[in-house]
């Protein structure tokens, strides 16, 4: 393959890369989110700061419950009620020193998890929000730039010798 082909080539890829890493940029995981629980009636309510263009294309597509590691609440959601902050409550079975974990999950990528201990506060984190496959992208367009300009450093180095 002649160099200027492989250029090419590697130009294509970069741009490629470069077009589905600004795709996934644009999906994100709930800003915040808290929880509050009431006792009478039990139930909580979440609060998730989520702020998008238009709620009606990019929202928060699902919300999981889970009391004690056991899934109590699973809703789905074709738009979110505002472009910023919205609460849902839902009404579980729960009480003094039960963990209460609740999951919101962005329609366009990424997810986000909130936990309470009642009577007691928060948990421990897992590690925060995470993005499907985004660490992998950044490593290729990582990778690819190095490439790149290794490449384009040694044909510049070879033009003025």
């Amino acid at each position: 393959m002649s160099q200027k082909k492989l250029y090419f080539v590697l130009l294509i890829f970069f741009i490629a890369a470069t077009l589905v890493g600004t795709q996934n940029a644009r999906a994100h995981q709930p800003y915040s989110m808290n929880l509050s629980y009431h006792s009478n009636p039990s139930s909580i309510t979440v609060g998730i700061s989520h702020p998008v263009d238009d709620p009606n294309v990019h929202y928060i597509s699902k919300v999981v419950v889970e009391v004690n590691d056991i899934i109590v609440i699973t809703e789905t959601y074709t738009s979110q009620p505002t472009a910023n902050n919205f609460y849902y409550t839902y009404n579980i079975t729960a009480g003094t020193n039960d963990k209460v974990k609740v999951t919101a999950t962005c329609n366009q990528g990424g997810s986000a998890s909130v936990c309470l201990i009642i009577g007691v506060g928060g948990c421990p984190t897992d590690g925060g929000p995470q993005i499907p496959g985004y660490f992998g992208l950044s490593v290729i367009l990582g990778i690819s730039v190095i490439v790149f300009l290794t490449l384009i450093h040694r044909k510049l180095r070879n033009n003025i010798t």
